[in-house]
């Protein structure tokens, strides 16, 4: 999808899924596996006969079928390495984690969470008064923003417009700014948003004496009252410094420079920062990602930032702690003009705990048109090939090739161009509330025209992915 710059745009459109192959939109291994069926079926042939080919069925029909078969909106011959790896990891308990602090000394500027390569460093910057995240082997370091904003739905369409166009200018910046790596937006619902009610009731009201101010305060204290918080933030991933020598002063004045950049652009938008994390409100974040109903019980804190004491991951959910959670990849953004507003079913539906994870990764005007241009080349190529069978060309082939067509239209007139991935996570604290919500979850998303996946043999990096504002590459 390419960023919209002009203010007189009123609908959204977004590219359909690719899915060409390297002939007649099947890919490299399912062509390996239909060239070894025909070969199994033209030696039998020519072996024994009919006989022979009758017998030899079982195999070749089989191979056939896994090399143009789809399941679930993947070729049957791709399961095969997900399956694999998964069992894999199931045999090497690399599935669950379990963290102790028995005779183990937790350091105070180092993370390490469960399905992670690695550790994540904590930096302390104080022109930000901020905490920054640095994954050495990623190589990049990551600053994350709340934002708050006045509102969209309820405005008038001047005002909507130009928050879009405000916002379309943001992407355009992004993709001006080549220390930019990726940027993650995520919208979460939380149970807790009590906390400041209890710190202004605890300040002005010492010793309740009425029977009405007992009352509030056993709803405030006794859990009475299960509010849910919306909280917006914005992580953007910078290229770090290469090498393992520690960060120097320059070093994080630089970081902090692109970060503030990116701050005052939200303000063209409408948006309002209201401060980058510090690692008090990043171990706030964390606990909650794994453990909501946890972290809405102690979110008066303060907490250290630490892992979850135990993560277990199945092959449709992941458990952590005292919460199971389910992480939906957005297969299809909506396939036909919408209005800026078509995601308020999944943003402002049913309040359970939920995070929408949108990821956006800037693109260079080179590396696009290249990716354009070859895209083209292989479809034309595909497309000759269908015209010597005589194979009817697709309707969703000619759209893909409109979308490229518009896109280098775009690019050539001077627009930004982004990779774009949406990842939501439903969360609960049974398996058969987690089943519930996901149900209302896909019914939501048809509302708001995506289709959605569930990632299965992938919870955990589709988790760490979704629900963690670390901006981490897309799965």
């Amino acid at each position: 999808m390419s960023s919209p710059e002009n203010a007189g745009v009123s609908t959204v459109r977004f590219g359909r899924l690719e899915r060409r192959g390297v002939l007649l939109g099947l890919s490299a291994a399912q062509l390996a596996v239909v060239g070894v069926a025909l070969i199994v079926a033209v030696a039998a042939v020519f072996s024994a006969g009919a006989g022979g080919f009758a017998v030899t069925a079982p195999v070749w029909l089989t191979l056939l079928v896994a090399g143009t078969v789809s399941v679930a909106g993947r070729p049957v011959v791709g399961w095969v390495p997900l399956l694999t790896q998964w069992q894999v990891r199931r045999l090497t308990r690399a599935t669950t984690a379990i963290t102790t602090t028995r005779g183990t000394k937790i350091a105070h500027d180092v993370l390490v969470l469960p399905g992670m390569t690695g550790r994540l460093e904590l930096v302390p910057c104080d022109a930000l008064r901020a905490t920054l995240i640095l994954d050495r082997r990623a190589g990049v370091i990551c600053g994350v923003l709340r934002v708050a904003g006045a509102g969209f739905v309820l405005d008038d369409p001047a005002a909507q417009e130009h928050k879009v166009a405000g916002w379309g200018r943001v992407l355009a910046g992004l993709c001006q700014q080549p220390a930019i790596v990726r940027v993650q937006l995520m919208a979460r619902t939380v149970p807790g948003g009590l906390a400041p009610a209890r710190r202004w009731w605890r300040d002005r009201c010492v010793s309740p004496t009425t029977e009405l101010s007992i009352a509030l305060a056993g709803l405030l204290d006794g859990g009475f009252v299960r509010p849910q918080a919306r909280d917006t933030l914005l992580a953007v991933a910078l290229r770090a410094p290469r090498g393992r020598r520690a960060l120097t002063t320059a070093d994080i004045a630089l970081v902090a420079k692109h970060l503030d950049a990116v701050a005052t652009s939200l303000v063209g938008a409408d948006l309002t920062p209201q401060g980058w994390l510090g690692r008090e409100d990043l171990a706030a974040v964390v606990r909650s990602a794994y453990d909501p109903p946890a972290a809405a019980r102690a979110e008066d804190g303060p907490w250290p930032i630490r892992a979850p004491m135990g993560v277990d991951e199945q092959w449709s959910l992941l458990r952590a702690d005292g919460a199971v959670h389910a992480t939906y990849w957005v297969t299809e953004w909506p396939r036909s003009d919408v209005h800026p507003s078509f995601l308020q079913p999944l943003l402002l539906g049913e309040a359970t705990p939920r995070t929408l994870t949108v990821i956006a990764e800037p693109l260079t005007t080179a590396r696009a048109l290249r990716d354009i241009r070859r895209s083209k080349a292989e479809h034309m190529a595909d497309a000759a090939q269908r015209t010597r069978i005589g194979q009817v060309e697709a309707e969703s082939t000619r759209a893909e090739v409109a979308d490229l067509e518009r896109r280098e239209a775009e690019l050539v007139a001077g627009h930004g161009d982004l990779r774009f991935t949406g990842l939501v996570t439903v969360s609960a604290t049974s398996e058969a509330e987690l089943e519930e919500r996901c149900a209302a979850l896909e019914t939501t998303a048809a509302q708001a025209m995506c289709e959605v996946r569930r990632l299965f043999g992938r919870q955990g990096q589709a988790h760490l992915a979704a629900a963690l504002p670390f901006a981490r590459g897309v799965l």
